[in-house]
C-alpha cells in the first residue's frame, strides 16, 4: 500500500514538473515556469503566492549583489502578476520584513518545513522559491512551489537560460578583488567606509569652491555602490539643498546612471534622475542618457522617473522642446524598445506619460500627449476608467479657459462615446456633481473656478441624450430623484419620469393625486417653464376635497410657489396666495410670501386693499403686507400714502418698523 501511495505522490509531483534540457531564451524559461505555476491551481479562486527572490547556489556568490536573482524574480512576478484569477500576491517589501524579523535565511525556504513556519506568519497558501547557477555560456535556474499548509511540493522546475550581453550585466565581475582571510588586514570595504565617513564629514562645510571640489575629487574616488556608496546619497541631497554645481560630479553621476543595469527597483537611478531636475534644466546629454534608462524601465515605475526628466523645466518657454522628447519616448514604445523584463505595450506606456507629466495647473503635455496618442491606446477592460479619469483630472487642475474648455469638450466625447451601463452612468453623473455649489462658501469659491457653471451648461448641451439615458439607470431611488431634479433643472428631457407641458396638463387635469404630487415637485423646479398651465394650478387652489384634503395640503404649496416662478398676474392666483399668509402651516404662508414678492406690481393692489380692510387687531397680518411691499420696493409706490398714514396711527412696535423699513425701500 505505501508503495502505490509513493508511486501516485510521484505521479503527481511529475505532472507539475519540467526538465533542464538546452538553453533556452530569458523570456520563454519564465513563461514555462508561470504557465506551470497556473496548471497546479484547481482551487477555482486566486491563491494567496509569496514569490521570494532567487539566490546564488554557490556560497561564494551570497554576500554579492544579487541583481540577477532580484531581476529574474521580478520577471517571474510580472509575469504570474497578469494571472489574477489564478493568483494574489502577497507584496514583496511585507514578506522581507517578516523572514528578516523572524531571521529566516532565503536558502532555507526551499526546505518544506521551513515553508509551512512561514506560512504559519503570513496570510499566504502557496511561497515559491528559487535557486540559479551561473555557468560558462547558460545559467541554470531551479525552482519549486509549495503548499505552506501541507508542506507539499505542487511544482519542481528545472531549466536552463542562454547567457546574453544584458543578462551578464547583471553578475558581478569575476575579478573582483576577493577580501582577505587574515583577521589583522583591513578590509577594502571597511576601508571604503572610513573614506565614506570622511567625506561626509565635508559636507559641514560646503562654503567655497575649492571645499566643494575638494569634496568632489574625494567623492569620485569612491564608487556609487549601495555599500560604502551611500554616502552619495548625502552629496546629491546636500547639493540640491544648497544649489551647488559642479560639472565633475554631474560627470560621475552619469557614468553611474550608465552602468545601473535593472535601474527599476534601484535607488541610485531614480535619485540620480531627481537630481538632474534640481536646476530646472535637463541638458541633451541628460535626457539622452535618461532615455537609455527609461528603456531599461517597466510598469509603474516608469512615471516616477520621466516626472524628473520631462516636469523639471518650466512648461512655458520648453513646450516645443519638451514635447519633442515625449515624441522620442512614445516612439521609442511603439517599436517595443522600452521595459524589462519584457517590452511594456503602447497603452502603459500612454498612461504612464500620461501620469509622468501630470500637473496641478497647467495641462498641456497632458493635452499634447491625447491629441496626438490616444488613438493608439489598445482597449482594454480598464481603458475606459484610466480615459476618463486622466480626462477628468486634466479639465479640474487647467487654468486656462480655452484649454480648459478643449478638454470638457474630450470629456464629452468620451460620454458620448462609452458604453451604456451603470458604471458610466454613475462616473458621469458624479462629473456632473463637481460642477454644483454646496453649503460651504469656501468651498463654492473653489468650485466655482474648477467648474465653472457656464461649463456645465456646454456639458449638458454636449451630452443631453446621455444625461437623459443615464438619468434611471440606477437602483437606488435616492439617486434616481437627484438626477431626475437635475435633469429637470437644466432642462434635459426624461420621457417616462420628466413631462412635457402636454402630459402635465392631462395629469393635473385627471385624478391620480400620488402622480400630481410628484410632478408638481418637478413643475416647482421649472422655473417660469410651467406658464402655459396657469389655469389648471389655479384650480388645484380652487379644491375642497374631504377624502384627499391631506393631499390637497402637499398640493397647494408648491401650486402657489409655480404660480410665483411664473409671475401669474391672475386676480383669482392673487387671491389665493394673500388668504394663504395667515395660515398655520407654513408651507402654505411661506410660499404664498415668496410668490407675491416675485410677481411683484400686479400684486400691490390687492395688497394695498387687503391692509386697508384691517384693524388694529390684525398686527400680525400688517406686518406680514407691509413686509412683502417693502419687498417688492420701488414697484410698490403706490402703497407710500397708505403706508404713511397707517404709520401716524398704529402703536404696534413691530408693525412701525416694518412701516418704516418699507417706506425707506420704496425711495
Amino acid at each position: 500500500m505505501k508503495r502505490i501511495l509513493s508511486t501516485l505522490l510521484l505521479v503527481t509531483i511529475t505532472a507539475a514538473t519540467a526538465r533542464s534540457g538546452e538553453p533556452k531564451d530569458f523570456t520563454v524559461v519564465i513563461k514555462e515556469i508561470a504557465d506551470l505555476m497556473q496548471e497546479t491551481n484547481k482551487t477555482g479562486k486566486p491563491q494567496r503566492l509569496a514569490v521570494v527572490t532567487f539566490i546564488p547556489t554557490k556560497a561564494a556568490d551570497a554576500d554579492k549583489k544579487n541583481e540577477f536573482g532580484e531581476y529574474i524574480t521580478e520577471s517571474l512576478i510580472s509575469a504570474v502578476g497578469a494571472k489574477k484569477n489564478l493568483f494574489k500576491l502577497f507584496e514583496r517589501k511585507r514578506l522581507d520584513a517578516v523572514l528578516k524579523e523572524n531571521d529566516f535565511m532565503l536558502s532555507d525556504l526551499v526546505d518544506q518545513n521551513q515553508a509551512q513556519k512561514v506560512g504559519e506568519l503570513l496570510p499566504i497558501d502557496i511561497l515559491f522559491s528559487g535557486t540559479y547557477t551561473r555557468l560558462k555560456n547558460y545559467i541554470d535556474v531551479n525552482s519549486r512551489l509549495i503548499d505552506v499548509v501541507t508542506g507539499e511540493i505542487l511544482m519542481s522546475f528545472s531549466g536552463r537560460i542562454k547567457m546574453t550581453d544584458d543578462l551578464l550585466s547583471l553578475f558581478p565581475e569575476e575579478n573582483q578583488t576577493a577580501v582577505t582571510a587574515k583577521a589583522n588586514t583591513e578590509s577594502e570595504l571597511d576601508r571604503c567606509k572610513q573614506r565614506a565617513k570622511a567625506l561626509k564629514t565635508k559636507l559641514n562645510d560646503l562654503s567655497s569652491d575649492d571645499k566643494v571640489q575638494n569634496l568632489v575629487g574625494d567623492a569620485v574616488k569612491i564608487p556609487f555602490d549601495m555599500q560604502c556608496g551611500v554616502v552619495h546619497f548625502d552629496i546629491l541631497y546636500s547639493f540640491k539643498r544648497y544649489k551647488i554645481e559642479n560639472t565633475s560630479y554631474d560627470q560621475f553621476l552619469m557614468k553611474t546612471l550608465d552602468t545601473i543595469a535593472y535601474p527599476v527597483n534601484d535607488d541610485r537611478a531614480y535619485e540620480i534622475f531627481r537630481y538632474f531636475g534640481r536646476d530646472s534644466l535637463i541638458d541633451n546629454s541628460e535626457w539622452k542618457l535618461g532615455l537609455k534608462t527609461l528603456k531599461k524601465i517597466g510598469n509603474y515605475r516608469l512615471a516616477h522617473h520621466i516626472k524628473y526628466l520631462l516636469q523639471a523645466e518650466p512648461i512655458e518657454p520648453n513646450l516645443d522642446k519638451v514635447c519633442g522628447r515625449m515624441d522620442e519616448f512614445l516612439e521609442l514604445v511603439r517599436s517595443n524598445q522600452v521595459g524589462l523584463p519584457t517590452p511594456v505595450d503602447f497603452s502603459t506606456g500612454f498612461f504612464q506619460m500620461a501620469d509622468g507629466v501630470k500637473s496641478d495647473k497647467d495641462q498641456r503635455l497632458r493635452i499634447y500627449l491625447y491629441e496626438n496618442y490616444s488613438r493608439y491606446v489598445t482597449p482594454g477592460k480598464d481603458t475606459p476608467k484610466k480615459i476618463y479619469g486622466m480626462l477628468t483630472s486634466m479639465y479640474k487642475n487647467e487654468t486656462d479657459g480655452s484649454r480648459k474648455t478643449k478638454i470638457l469638450d474630450w470629456v464629452a466625447e468620451w460620454i458620448n462615446q462609452s458604453e451604456s451601463n451603470d458604471k458610466n452612468a454613475d462616473q458621469t453623473y458624479d462629473f456632473v456633481r463637481s460642477f454644483l455649489p454646496t453649503t460651504n462658501k469656501e468651498t463654492n469659491k473653489r468650485i466655482a473656478i474648477e467648474f465653472p457653471q457656464k461649463d456645465l451648461e456646454r456639458l449638458v448641451g454636449l451630452c443631453k441624450d446621455k444625461l437623459s439615458e443615464y438619468a434611471l439607470m440606477t437602483p437606488y431611488n435616492s439617486q434616481k430623484e437627484d438626477r431626475i431634479n437635475f435633469c429637470v433643472d437644466y432642462d434635459v428631457p426624461v420621457p417616462g419620469a420628466i413631462p412635457t407641458m402636454q402630459e402635465a396638463q392631462a395629469i393635473l387635469d385627471g385624478d391620480d393625486w400620488e402622480e400630481q404630487q410628484r410632478i408638481l415637485k418637478l413643475l416647482e423646479r421649472m422655473k417660469d417653464r410651467p406658464k402655459p398651465l396657469e389655469t389648471s394650478l389655479i384650480k388645484i387652489m380652487d379644491k375642497k376635497n374631504l377624502e384627499h384634503k391631506d393631499d390637497l395640503k402637499k398640493m397647494q404649496p408648491s401650486v402657489l410657489a409655480i404660480l410665483g416662478n411664473i409671475r401669474s398676474s391672475n386676480p383669482k392666483a392673487i387671491d389665493h396666495m394673500i388668504a394663504s399668509l395667515m395660515s398655520f402651516d407654513y408651507y402654505y404662508s411661506d410660499n404664498a410670501k415668496a410668490a407675491l414678492v416675485q410677481i411683484g406690481k400686479p400684486a400691490v393692489k390687492p395688497l394695498i386693499a387687503k391692509l386697508q380692510a384691517t384693524t388694529i387687531h390684525d398686527g400680525g397680518l400688517q406686518y406680514i403686507i407691509v413686509e412683502i411691499l417693502g419687498r417688492i420696493g420701488k414697484d410698490a409706490k403706490e402703497a407710500v400714502p397708505v403706508l404713511q398714514a397707517m404709520l401716524q396711527k398704529t402703536t404696534n412696535k413691530d408693525v412701525r418698523y416694518a412701516l418704516e423699513a418699507a417706506l425707506q425701500s420704496m425711495q
